[in-house]
């Protein structure tokens, strides 16, 4: 038996938006059975928002909304709420969970007026970016002056264990780059606006290696990259990749994701 297997792009030029679009679109209706990593960062989010911005506001954006998890708790904190996906079948998806002006568009496009929103909020979307440092730049010049951007995103160190574990066995690492912590505070500090940032760390557990794969690919997250790392692994590499990758007490899989907060001020 061979095994095709390959990952998430990470802020990288050379993602196909085209394959992103397509990969979340046949994920759309699993998406939520494997969406954990994306409600702990969200609540996280927006409990982040709401201290930032306690008012409720005329204009907020949820950018890259996905499936819409999010939408009815935004929803109550602006009176009318943008929805923007690339994916036709995830805005479908959101349209159903609460009342939204949905864009289908490229989120590195930012086609929306500056100044023209009260608040928006990003929730593990910046690392689809073709260019993370325009994607900050852009999208705080659609603020108006009060209002903020609060986003999450993956950072370098992410998802180690599987690289680690792909190396060692000889196979190329199924996990591209993430941005480091301080290159994400550089692109911050360049947009010449008050911010601040932090980091933090999620680990989700699976009860086989299987299963995390499953999840990886259940959120529509594989597949999508020009240079992905992907190919046939035999049987027996396969094995030796299941007995080799770390296990925590309870004999199930850890996947460990480094997380970045962030507050842009309009």
């Amino acid at each position: 038996m061979n095994y095709a297997i390959s990952f998430m792009p990470i802020s990288t030029p050379l993602i196909n938006k085209q394959k992103v679009a397509s990969a979340f679109g046949r994920a759309a209706h699993s998406y939520e059975q494997h969406n954990e990593l994306q409600r702990r960062s969200g609540n996280a989010l927006l409990a982040l928002l709401s201290a930032e911005q306690p008012e409720h506001a005329l204009l907020g954006l949820d950018l890259g909304c996905g499936s819409g998890w999010f939408a009815p708790a935004l929803k109550q904190k602006a009176e009318q709420l943008l929805a923007l996906d690339l994916s036709p079948a995830m805005l479908q998806q959101a349209q159903g969970k609460a009342d939204i002006v949905p864009l289908c568009a490229d989120m590195d496009t930012q086609p929306l007026a500056e100044h023209s929103l009260d608040w928006i909020f990003a929730n593990l979307c910046l690392q689809w970016s073709a260019d993370p440092a325009a994607w900050l730049a852009n999208w705080s010049r659609r603020l108006k002056p009060g209002g903020v951007l609060v986003f999450a995103t993956l950072i370098e160190g992410s998802l180690f264990e599987l690289a680690e574990c792909w190396q060692h066995q000889g196979q190329p690492s199924p996990v591209n780059r993430f941005i480091s912590h301080s290159k994400l505070e550089q692109h911050l500090a360049a947009t010449g606006r008050r911010w601040q940032c932090q980091a933090a760390t999620e680990q989700l557990a699976y009860p086989n290696l299987k299963a995390l794969l499953l999840d990886l690919k259940g959120i529509g997250a594989n597949r999508v990259n020009d240079e992905r790392r992907s190919g046939l692994m035999g049987k027996h590499t396969w094995q030796q990749l299941n007995l080799t990758y770390p296990v925590n007490n309870q004999g199930h899989c850890v996947a460990t994701y480094r997380l970045a907060y962030g507050v842009i001020y309009g």
